[in-house]
C-alpha cells in the first residue's frame, strides 16, 4: 500500500491559535482536492481502521457531534503512516492528516489537505529529526520555508504514539518538551508534556503551550488512556477542523470519545 503523500502570529504567537474568521468555502488545489476524494470514497486506502472518534464541542456543549473522524494506520518501508479523517455530519472528508514515523514515533514527515480552509501542505523532517522543510499551498498561493529545532516533532497523528513511547519517563514525572507542527504557519511551537494523573484504570496526560504568551488563548488539552483495553478514551482540546458560527469558521476547542476497533493502537 502507497503512503498517502503519493496518493496525490498580544503577538504573531497569539494569532495562531486565533485564527480569523473565515469564511465556509476556499478553494483546494486540484491534487490535494483528488486526494481527499480518493480517501473520501476508500478510506481503506490508507490502511487499517484503529479507532473511530466522535467530536463534540466544549462550549456550548450539544448532544450530537459536530464532526467524526477515524485513525488508519499502513505500513512503510522506513515504519508506519497513520492518517486522521475528519468528516462533517454530511460526511464530507473536510480535513485529512497523515503522519509517517519510526516504531520510537519519531516523526519523518507530515501532510495535510485541509478543504475548510483550503490549503494543503507537507514538512519533511531530517533523519536526526532537527530540520524541518515545509510546502504550503494555501488557496493557490505556494509557499516555502525551513526550520532548525532541537526538541523531538509531533503532528496530530504522531502525537499520541510519542506520549505512548514515553510513558516510562511520563510516569516517573518527567516533563518532556516537543515541537508541535503547525502547517498553516509553517513553523513548530513548543509544548510541554506531562502525566497529569492516574487513577481507576486510566492516565491522563496534559499537554500544555510553552509560552505564556500562548497559554490564555490556548488552554491545555489532556488525552486519556486506558490500561486496561490499551486504547485512547477521551482528548480535551483543540482539533483541527473548524465549527461554522453565524456563517463563519472558528476555532473549535472539543471533546473528542474513542471507540476502540483494532486490538492494538498504533
Amino acid at each position: 500500500m502507497k503512503p498517502l503523500h503519493t496518493i496525490a502570529n498580544a503577538t504573531a504567537l497569539v494569532a495562531l491559535f486565533l485564527l480569523a474568521a473565515s469564511q465556509v468555502h476556499a478553494e483546494m488545489d486540484a491534487p490535494s482536492a483528488a486526494c481527499l476524494a480518493a480517501l473520501s470514497a476508500t478510506p481503506a486506502l490508507a490502511g487499517e481502521l484503529i479507532y473511530q472518534g466522535a467530536t463534540f464541542a466544549q462550549k456550548p456543549a450539544g448532544a450530537d457531534p459536530l464532526f467524526r473522524y477515524e485513525r488508519r494506520l499502513t505500513t512503510t518501508p522506513a515504519g508506519l503512516e497513520a492518517a486522521h479523517l475528519t468528516r462533517d455530519p454530511a460526511q464530507k472528508l473536510v480535513v485529512a492528516e497523515s503522519a509517517q514515523f519510526n516504531a520510537a514515533y519519531q516523526l519523518q514527515r507530515f501532510t495535510v489537505q485541509n478543504q475548510q480552509l483550503g490549503y494543503s501542505g507537507a514538512v519533511q523532517v531530517s533523519s536526526d529529526g532537527r530540520q524541518l522543510r515545509y510546502t504550503l499551498n494555501d488557496n493557490g498561493v505556494v509557499s516555502t520555508a525551513e526550520e532548525t529545532i532541537d526538541l523531538p516533532a509531533v503532528s496530530g497523528p504522531s502525537l499520541f504514539g510519542f506520549i505512548l513511547a514515553h510513558g516510562a519517563e511520563l510516569g516517573a514525572g518527567k516533563t518532556i518538551p516537543v515541537r508541535f507542527i503547525v502547517m498553516k504557519e509553517k513553523q513548530t511551537y513548543g509544548f510541554d508534556i506531562r502525566q497529569e494523573s492516574a487513577a481507576k484504570g486510566q492516565v491522563v496526560y496534559s499537554i500544555t503551550p510553552s509560552s505564556w504568551l500562548i497559554r490564555p488563548f490556548l488552554a491545555t488539552m489532556r488525552a486519556t488512556w486506558d490500561v486496561g483495553s490499551k486504547t485512547w478514551v477521551r482528548y480535551e482540546g483543540r482539533v483541527p477542523p473548524m465549527q461554522t458560527v453565524a456563517g463563519k469558521l472558528v476555532d473549535l476547542d472539543a471533546r473528542v470519545d474513542y471507540t476502540k476497533v483494532a486490538a492494538t493502537y498504533r
